[in-house]
């Protein structure tokens, strides 16, 4: 049997895209929080001295902007079957080549196992 299909509701989806974006400072500090609770034991950060704090002015103060080319011999390690918190909390299980635009400049992507509820999903890095 057939399920029926909900019809798209253009009215629907702005209101629950509007309830989801009206308060995104708040959301999108729980969000930073979270990744750095999860990823405080990252070899990484801890070379930063981030120190497994988790509000935004540390992260500020604490994390430079870094290019692909600097994370490289972190990546190349794991690649290597570092299994430790190198870059993140958990080891990352699938590696992944991309290229990006024509120039084909080639970037690695990091997964790790992660659960939501029931489901699992892979929380995807671009490294």
């Amino acid at each position: 049997m057939l399920e029926k299909v909900e019809e798209f509701n253009m009215d629907k989806v702005i209101q629950e895209f509007e309830l989801l974006t009206r308060d995104a400072e708040r959301v999108q500090r729980e969000t930073l929080k979270r990744i750095l609770e999860d990823n405080a034991s990252a070899e990484y950060l801890q070379s930063l001295g981030l120190n497994g704090r988790t509000d935004p002015e540390s992260f500020k103060a604490c994390v430079p902007m870094v290019t692909h080319k600097e994370l490289e011999p972190y990546i190349y390690r794991i690649i290597d079957g570092d299994s430790s918190p190198t870059l993140t909390g958990k080891p990352i299980t699938t590696m992944s080549l991309r290229c990006i635009l024509q120039l084909c400049y080639k970037q690695l992507i990091g997964s790790i196992p992660t659960q939501l509820g029931d489901l699992k999903k892979l929380s995807v890095l671009a490294l």
